[in-house]
């Protein structure tokens, strides 16, 4: 599922969350992994998950698509994607 995008500056620190409540009620279930991915240049890092939410802190120095997949108790993998403007 598209996200919202983040608009940001060349190097700026910038600290993105997705709230997974919704999916996991609508599921009766929890998150019990996720993981980020960037397709752009930068750096992120700092993953922190409090299912149900999942949240990256990090600095873009290209647009790109930032990906968050997480993997639910009952076995589902759902995946949020954000475009990254600068």
């Amino acid at each position: 599922m598209q996200r919202k995008t983040v608009y940001t500056t060349s190097g700026e620190t910038i600290k993105v969350s997705n709230q997974w409540a919704a999916e996991c009620e609508k599921r009766g279930t929890t998150i019990s992994s996720s993981a980020w991915t960037y397709s752009g240049t930068g750096t992120f890092s700092g993953a922190v998950l409090a299912t149900p939410l999942a949240t990256i802190t990090g600095a873009a120095t290209s647009c790109g698509t930032l990906t968050n997949t997480v993997t639910l108790a009952n076995g589902e993998t759902l995946i949020a994607t954000r475009l990254v403007l600068l």
